[in-house]
Order: C-alpha cells, then structure tokens, then sequence
C-alpha cells in the first residue's frame, strides 16, 4: 500500500475530475443524519465533529468536511498523496474559504493498522478504498478498529466497488488518457476465480524541460461480497444498517459501479438501526 499511487499523485485529482466531492459530503451527511445517533457533542473544537477519513489522498473530501463544521483526520499510506493533500490545503486557507478552522491532521499510515489519541464521531473510507487491500485479515482488521476508535452511536461509511466494475467495466481491458501535461496507458486484468483485479499503469510527465519522465505503478483490488462485509462487520461489534447503490438512498442494483455500506457502533442507549430507520 505505501508505494501505491506515490507517481499518480501529481495527477490524481486530474484523473478523478468526474467525482463530485460537494455530491460525496451530500450523501455522507444525509446517511449521517439518517442513520447516525451520537448522543453527545462531538469531540472535535468547540463541539465539531471529528472526522476520520481513511485513504483520504490528495485531501479533497476532508476539505470539504472542513468547511461543512467537522474536524477531519486524513490518513493515507502514500506521502506523496499527503503531500498534495497538504499543499491543498494551505492554498484553500490563503484563500480565506477555510475561515479560522484548526488545521487537518494528516498522518502516514497503513489504514489497516492505523493509531490514533482518541475516539472519533464518523469514520469514512471512500472511493473503493477496501478493495485495495486484497488480504480478508487486513479487512477484518481495519473493521476492527474502526469499532474500537467509534464513539457510541457513531457511523463508519465505506464503499466498495461492485463485481460488475470489476469484472466488466474494468475487466481486462486497456484504457488511456491523454493530456497536454501527461498521459497514461492503463492495462486492467480481472480474475473471476480470485476476485482480483491487477492494473498496470504507465505514466509519461512532462517535465520543465520539455522531456517527459516515465512512471511505472500497478494497482490491485479485490472484490468482496456483500455477505462476507456483514459477517466481518458484525464479527468487529458493528451494525450492518444499509447497503445502498452509487450515491442512491436505495438498493443496489446491477448496473451500480459502488456500493456504499453503513454500519454504526451500537449506541449506550441501546437503540437498534432498526429503531433509527422507523
């Protein structure tokens, strides 16, 4: 996971122009409102809600938390990613969109083994982050402490790209994308028997001097089944609440590219989501 996307970073946000963060933050806080049943304020500044987003990159979705009143926490196992993450911000608050809100913790961790001071109020690990980790332990772990750093009534949020991107959409296919600052080849490889899916990226940056330097990743992914996210959920002392279709309040359906899961840790007050949903 550490040296994953450590050359994309310059360009990721360029790669990831179609995601609409302001639509993300809309979902995650009415699935927060629908769902959520913290029964005290929240541990950020001055009451703000503390926010862990996992595999956070280049920092757009805690920016965008930021200046929505929550205090987010980004980890990422890439420096690079953080890096722009850090530049991101400095250049949102030289433009004064990020009033007098503290500044984003942004750590360097494996999001599977990640360690923080305290307890947090959401948890979110978005953009089919999870399936970039291809082992089941490093899954049930992750879900683990999340239930461990939740506080009570609190939601962690995730999606996971769905066997129909993987196999069809990705599938094995060669895809490219060309600009006037780089331009990538992307070769894609699914395996049905594994569940995996293996890319192999080169990428050619312009540099100052007009040569372009050549960066070779590969990116693997792993789809997992619905079935297997709730009994692993469950196993971690997590509610399974929903399991919602591409930025839809409504089942999946086949054609869906991502399914978003909400899980809550149980509240002290001892209110299932059943009670949260009527």
């Amino acid at each position: 996971m550490q040296e994953n996307y450590q050359n994309l970073a310059p360009v990721y946000d360029q790669l990831q122009q179609e995601i609409d963060t302001k639509a993300w933050a809309d979902y995650i806080q009415a699935l927060e409102s629908r769902f959520g049943q913290r029964e005290k304020p929240g541990d950020g500044q001055g009451g703000r809600p503390l926010l862990l987003d996992l595999g956070c990159g280049t920092g757009s979705f805690c920016l965008e938390m930021l200046n929505r009143g929550y205090d987010p926490i980004g980890i990422d196992a890439s420096a690079m990613m953080l890096e722009q993450a850090r530049q991101k911000e400095t250049r949102q608050k030289a433009a004064c969109t990020g009033g007098d809100s503290p500044p984003i913790l942004f750590l360097q961790q494996d999001i599977s083994r990640f360690e923080l001071y305290g307890t947090v109020d959401l948890i979110v690990c978005l953009l089919d982050t999870i399936n970039h980790l291809v082992r089941p332990e490093q899954v049930k772990r992750l879900f683990g402490l999340c239930a461990n750093y939740l506080n009570p009534g609190g939601l962690f949020i995730f999606d996971l790209a769905s066997q129909r991107h993987l196999a069809r959409t990705l599938g094995n296919r060669l895809f490219f994308q060309d600009t006037d600052q780089f331009t990538l080849f992307w070769q894609n490889g699914y395996r049905p028997q594994s569940g995996i899916s293996r890319s192999e990226l080169t990428l050619f940056c312009l540099e100052g001097d007009g040569s372009y330097a050549r960066h070779d990743e590969t990116i693997v992914e792993k789809y997992y089944s619905p079935n297997q996210i709730r009994q692993w959920l469950r196993s971690s002392g997590l509610e399974p609440a929903a399991r919602y279709g591409d930025l839809a309040m409504r089942q999946p359906a086949r054609t869906d590219e991502r399914h978003f899961y909400i899980s809550r840790k149980p509240a002290k007050s001892g209110k299932t989501i059943k009670d949260v949903i009527q």
